[in-house]
């Protein structure tokens, strides 16, 4: 009887897990300011973020390893960039890389992602390496890479993201390998039709299928003096912007939701283990 009731328990568990829904939060560019380290830390202890991506050359770099080693349940990739798109704020490269920097030797703002290139792959390799290095000094739970602004779409890159992601076993996160294993894109909250984030966050959340794991991703900041100093065009309002992807990554009612519908929050490395990925 009692091993009758232990394969029915089983049996039910299984179809549970079969059913459940599974969601990764994903939270970019740790290191480019210390609003985006606070915010992002802040919606790791008080909301749902359970991963972000730290860039080697951002200025509060530094601060943000340390962040990252004290909160060891946080998932952490290498954020990998080749850029620096913010006008009167940018980041140097770590290497010496004349064709990827501008002429007072920042990284340029943008890089064509078709046609001929000017990029030099050797230089390209040296400096991603450099990054690879420098975040896994300074950050004990590295587990991935991701690129700042797709840049594996430069020709000729993504070989080399490829080769370093092998070499050093962390998994390229964001390309369309993931999707082969099961690991689906929810969709970035955008604030269309007057609505907040937070509104467009629960509509995503509320279509996901069951038995399936979903990643989404955003850039939290806080709306503070820091933020308001930092723009890509003239009259953006980028704290208001990254403090409504703050909002709604501690929303009370996303995470009231989250916890009713049984949706279970996990971070790319508890998904690539599973899968024999890392």
């Amino acid at each position: 009887m009692k091993k009758i009731i232990s394969i029915i328990i089983i049996a039910i568990l299984s179809v549970g897990a079969m059913n459940a829904q599974r969601l990764i939060v994903r939270m970019d560019d740790t290191g480019g300011a210390h609003s985006m380290n606070a915010a992002i830390m802040y919606c790791h202890e008080k909301g749902i973020g359970t991963d972000t991506e730290i860039l080697a050359v951002g200025p509060w770099f530094l601060e943000a390893a340390k962040l990252c080693n004290e909160h060891p349940k946080l998932d952490v990739g290498v954020h990998l960039a080749i850029t620096s798109e913010w006008k009167g704020y940018k980041w140097r490269p770590l290497t010496s890389c004349p064709s990827l920097c501008d002429e007072d030797g920042y990284l340029k703002a943008s890089l064509p992602w078709q046609g001929p290139s000017s990029l030099n792959l050797e230089e390209v390799e040296a400096e991603l390496r450099a990054q690879i290095e420098l975040a896994k000094k300074y950050v004990k739970n590295i587990t991935h890479l991701s690129d700042h602004m797709m840049f594996t779409f430069v020709p000729g890159v993504k070989d080399i993201v490829a080769k370093l992601s092998k070499e050093y076993g962390l998994r390229y996160q964001g390309g369309p390998d993931d999707e082969a294993i099961g690991l689906y894109m929810l969709g970035m909250m955008m604030p269309q039709n007057g609505k907040t984030r937070s509104e467009s966050l629960l509509e995503l959340i509320k279509k996901m299928e069951p038995g399936k794991t979903y990643w989404t991703i955003e850039h939290p900041a806080f709306d503070d003096a820091e933020m308001s100093g930092m723009f890509t065009r003239e009259g953006e309002n980028v704290g208001a912007d990254r403090q409504d992807v703050t909002n709604a990554f501690t929303s009370a009612e996303i995470i009231k939701y989250i916890k009713e519908k049984g949706i279970e929050l996990i971070t790319f490395a508890d998904f690539y283990r599973e899968n024999g990925k890392l």
